[in-house]
């Protein structure tokens, strides 16, 4: 049995034969926490890969444990992979959660230049009760000309800062109240472009 693990043991060597392991970073907003280890042979092959954590583990904050984001590794500092923000995703059990039987989902779905890049930005409201087509609409269309009017003149990672913050989707979800009262407004998905 012990003649057995010796012979894994070469076997696992040959497989890690000079490649080398690489900690992956979050970018200096959620001050370059580590996202996790990517072995490698050569640091330019993880370029372009693309990893996620949840807000909990980034920022230790459970109120918005829901919210997934991803990073694409786009530098090298020695052993240590730069990433940037490359979007986010809420978890399908909030969106469960919150869509409730005699409410209203209202779905956007645009794309938004921003300071810095083109963004595709999908939010969810959810109204307190059924809605008509007609009201429905007006609340689409004032939830595309407030999204639209905020983020006109931000960067990406202001975005993404008041995003983790929720200070859009507060200042939203105030501004479509004189409308029609809503339960929850969210960004459901967000995606670089």
């Amino acid at each position: 049995m012990a003649e057995g693990r010796q012979e894994e043991k070469p076997k696992m060597s040959k497989v890690l034969k000079g490649k080398n392991w690489f900690t992956i970073t979050a970018p200096k907003l959620f001050n370059e926490r580590p996202l996790g280890e990517a072995l490698a042979t050569d640091p330019a092959t993880l370029v372009g890969r693309v990893v996620s954590a949840s807000l909990l583990e980034l920022t230790g904050d459970p109120t918005r444990y829901y919210l997934r984001l991803f990073f694409r590794v786009n530098a090298f500092d020695g052993a240590a992979a730069k990433t940037v923000y490359y979007g986010h995703e809420t978890t399908r059990d909030f969106l469960a959660r919150i869509v409730q039987l005699r409410t209203t989902r209202i779905d956007n779905n645009d794309v938004l230049v921003l300071a810095d890049g083109k963004m595709r930005i999908k939010s969810v409201a959810i109204t307190n009760r059924i809605v008509t087509e007609t009201v429905e609409k007006a609340v689409r269309a004032r939830i595309r000309e407030l999204i639209a009017v905020s983020l006109k003149d931000m960067t990406i990672e202001q975005f993404v800062e008041a995003l983790v913050k929720g200070e859009i989707q507060q200042a939203i979800h105030a501004e479509v109240n004189r409308l029609y009262p809503l339960r929850v407004f969210e960004f459901t998905k967000t995606e670089i472009l």
